[in-house]
């Protein structure tokens, strides 16, 4: 009997390890599962132009690529610090192209691209009582990063300043078209040059890309083109005027020599 009860117990004793071992495998599982999970990429916008994205968290980090004012990026959730540049933090982000890299954070903004399509008041709070002192210009670019009925909250620098303002402002005084985006990046550096025949240039070049033709934005850089041909030909005819007066005054100086012979 004692014999029985023995190999019983032995055979609970097996099953239970089994039971176990079992049990530990399929934990394994759950877990290497769980570790295979995509993470959850979160849409985000560029707020800077030009902004340099490196290979690891640190502007010594070797060089990927850049991105553009108003471009569209993915943040992957992943962030770090800098300690040898004063804590700056460095956020991971995914491009168009699927190449991944690390951008200083204060870069980029989590939300979509806006552009301004008129002067736009800048709010404290969604409230028309809660107005400050500044304004965002035509063709600034911007991150909106929520919505509240009429009113939307916006990141962005403003052309001339230095640094960001976020603020409320109407949601009817934007737009997100894409091609409204892109040529008021590619408008706002044309006119910042200074030279007023490479200005023209640069700006007819945008006029006849055939892919910003419906931008709401063309007739203002036809205009500033007009404005710059104009001011062109009006130099043309006082430089005209001026050598006809220089050749007139002087025939008039031989004229009387010749009558004083």
């Amino acid at each position: 009997m004692k014999k029985h009860y023995y190999v019983f117990a032995c055979a609970l004793l097996v099953i239970g390890l089994l039971s176990c071992s079992g049990n530990e495998s399929k934990d394994k599982e759950e877990k290497a599962v769980q570790e295979e999970k995509p993470m959850e990429m979160v849409d985000a916008v560029s707020i800077w132009d030009g902004i340099s994205v490196r290979k690891e968290p640190s502007s010594d980090g070797k060089w990927v690529s850049s991105i553009s004012l108003g471009e569209k990026i993915q943040l992957t959730g992943n962030s770090a610090v800098d300690s040898s540049e004063k804590n700056r933090e460095y956020v991971e982000i995914k491009l168009g192209d699927d190449k991944q890299g690390w951008v200083v954070s204060d870069f980029v903004e989590e939300g979509s691209a806006v552009t301004a399509i008129k002067d736009v008041q800048i709010y404290k709070r969604p409230d028309l009582l809660t107005k400050t002192d500044n304004s965002f210009k035509p063709m600034d670019v911007m991150a909106l990063i929520d919505t509240r009925d009429e009113w939307v909250e916006v990141k962005g620098k403003s052309q001339g300043e230095t640094w960001f303002w976020t603020g409320w402002v109407k949601r009817t005084d934007l737009s997100d078209n894409e091609v409204d985006i892109a040529v008021a990046v590619y408008a706002q550096k044309a006119l910042e040059i200074e030279d007023e025949e490479k200005r023209a240039d640069a700006i007819q070049e945008i006029i006849e890309n055939e892919s910003f033709i419906s931008s709401q934005f063309m007739m203002d850089l036809k205009n500033e083109l007009n404005d710059l041909n104009n001011d062109e030909e009006e130099l043309i005819d006082e430089s005209t005027e001026e050598m006809d007066s220089v050749e007139t005054d002087s025939e008039e100086e031989e004229t009387k020599e010749a009558i004083s012979k």
